[in-house]
């Protein structure tokens, strides 16, 4: 079946639809077209879908704190886990 053939045959069930159910369809076309203009990447530790641009957000305000000097240093970091690594009498 052809691209234009599916498109007729779906013109054809929207007219049959009732109010309810053509909402229904509507949301789901909505949330759709909505993911394939915000490319999802991956998703956070809960599940949440994380977008291209949630993500390019998340690296500008991490860039900001950055430059604004907040940021843990890898020597520091370094000497963080030594400690861990020593054993507790």
């Amino acid at each position: 079946m052809s691209k234009a053939e599916i498109r007729s045959q779906i013109d054809g069930y929207l007219e049959e639809l009732d109010e309810s159910f053509l909402k229904v369809v509507h949301s789901m076309l909505a949330t759709y077209v909505k993911e394939q203009k915000e490319h999802i990447i991956g998703y956070d530790i809960n599940g949440k879908p994380v977008t291209a641009n949630d993500a390019k957000a998340q690296y500008e305000r991490d860039l900001q704190q950055v430059k604004k000097g907040k940021y843990v240093a890898l020597e520091d970091v370094r000497k963080k886990s030594n400690q861990w690594l020593k054993p507790t009498k």
